[in-house]
């Protein structure tokens, strides 16, 4: 079986605890509508095209068998209701404006592949992250996946959204030594409205997580209107300490730094309409979920 990946982020900081490898998985069950990976939707692959980068060389046009580029007064015409995503323009793409970071790849073949930063990850407590999208969508993939790291030493974590068959987490927990998971909203109406589904499978799956024994980090993407009330971060607080073993939160600064690759991938720019979060929320939210109880890890 292979794996549909859209990026191999080898050494980051970002994705849990020490240096890392970060596996972005394709497929999302979620429309976020501040998503800051929207390349992660889909699980087909995608042809993203930063206008912005092209120099107008033309040598795509020879490329494309499609005839989905065209020039018009210099100036290079992309027309994506012809274009099948094949990938062929990006491969002569000298200035990097078109993209195709789409790759199919067994499990043997991914993990041999992470294995070579194994040395960092030893040194750093580091390890392999497997993100999305939400990997979960490739079950079977990254279970065989974990399994492997788990053979070969490798510290594993997933980033997940938990909108997911909780048979899954089962079967993928004894593989996984850290669980990354977001809390978006308390109230399920407010979640169905922001992220196109319901709530209430994810906080079945934080529960879970919690019976398993499961070591897990909560993040908390702050959303003006959306979760930054006291309501919504008091009935959080109250629904880990009440019904999990989970009370540590990292609060995120929602950015806006990925509104171009919207433009690049022909999608609706649905990040534009939210505002980074300010310095003085962020520290409003961390303020009120430490005087509920919750232990907060601040994010630099």
């Amino acid at each position: 079986m292979k794996g549909k990946i859209f990026n191999i982020q080898r050494l980051s900081y970002h994705d849990g605890p020490g240096i890392r490898t970060t596996v972005f998985l394709r497929g999302c069950n979620l429309r976020c509508a501040w998503c800051h990976n929207p390349e992660s939707q889909s699980p087909k692959p995608q042809l993203a095209y930063y206008r912005s980068s092209c120099t107008g060389c033309g040598i795509c046009i020879e490329h494309c068998e499609k005839g989905a580029i065209t020039i018009n007064d210099g100036v290079i015409d992309y027309d994506r209701s012809k274009c099948e995503n094949c990938g062929n323009c990006a491969d002569y793409c000298v200035a990097n404006a078109r993209r195709y970071e789409n790759r199919e790849m067994t499990a043997e073949a991914l993990v041999k592949l992470l294995l070579k930063d194994k040395a960092y990850y030893d040194k750093s407590g580091g390890g392999v992250t497997f993100s999305g999208g939400e990997p979960f969508l490739q079950k079977e993939f990254l279970i065989e996946a974990l399994q492997l790291c788990r053979e070969s030493g490798l510290h594993t974590a997933v980033e997940t959204a938990l909108c997911i068959p909780s048979d899954s987490l089962r079967e993928a927990a004894p593989y996984v030594d850290l669980f990354m998971f977001d809390m978006k909203a308390m109230d399920d109406d407010a979640h169905r409205k922001a992220t196109g589904a319901s709530n209430k499978q994810i906080l079945a799956n934080i529960k879970l997580l919690s019976e398993l024994g499961a070591d897990g980090l909560i993040r908390i993407p702050i959303v003006k209107g959306l979760n930054d009330s006291e309501e919504n971060l008091k009935a959080t607080a109250e629904f880990l300490l009440r019904e999990t073993s989970f009370t540590c939160v990292e609060p995120l600064k929602l950015h806006t730094l990925a509104t171009s690759k919207y433009d690049s991938l022909g999608m609706d720019d649905t990040l534009s309409g939210f505002e980074s979060t300010d310095d003085e929320t962020y520290t409003c939210v961390c303020n009120m979920l430490e005087a509920y109880g919750i232990h907060v890890i601040i994010n630099k």
